[in-house]
């Protein structure tokens, strides 16, 4: 697909994951050490995202044509892990198993707010075109800025509504 006379690419997508350990052979230490040993707070887990981007343009005329851009976004999720899962019992397994897979659906919609974000940036820089050079780079550094600002409002809105997750059913119990 062309736009504004370039190759658009679609943007470059990084995620790692991360596990924390966790031990117990009950709910309440099991409870206790992901308290204790993950990313904190009332949190269980963490997904974090950041989005780089860059472009190359050219001068003509006095207007300013963006001939190349770059987006990718790191995604760093942090995720609890049993050190002993072997030694849970069955209940214990499918409690830990119900909550686990809510959780990560949870961590996983953030991820995905990173991807759109980065995948709307990727489209709107792609679009841009020809423009006063004067201005240019604050004018595309505010178009990032505001992509990103509204994916992380919704970020917001999403935990807001679900009350980070344990109206999805993040509860070990």
């Amino acid at each position: 697909m062309l736009h504004s006379g370039f190759a658009m690419a679609e943007p470059s997508i990084s995620v790692e994951t991360r596990y924390y350990p966790v031990q117990g052979e009950d709910l309440k230490s099991l409870h206790e050490s992901m308290q204790r040993n993950g990313p904190g707070g009332r949190f269980l887990a963490q997904t974090e995202w950041n989005i780089q981007w860059n472009y190359r343009w050219l001068k003509s005329g006095g207007l300013c044509r963006l001939t190349a851009t770059e987006v990718a976004v790191d995604i760093s999720m942090l995720m609890p892990e049993p050190t002993q899962a072997e030694r849970f019992s069955a209940r214990l397994q499918q409690s830990w198993q119900r909550f686990y897979d809510a959780l990560l659906r949870h961590e996983q919609h953030h991820r995905d707010y990173g991807i759109m974000a980065a995948q709307e940036l990727d489209e709107l820089l792609s679009a841009q075109r020809p423009q006063p050079c004067h201005g240019f780079e604050n004018e595309l550094s505010s178009l990032a800025r505001a992509v990103i600002a509204k994916y992380e409002r919704l970020e917001k809105d999403y935990d807001r509504q679900t009350n980070h997750g344990i109206n999805e059913g993040v509860v070990l119990q």
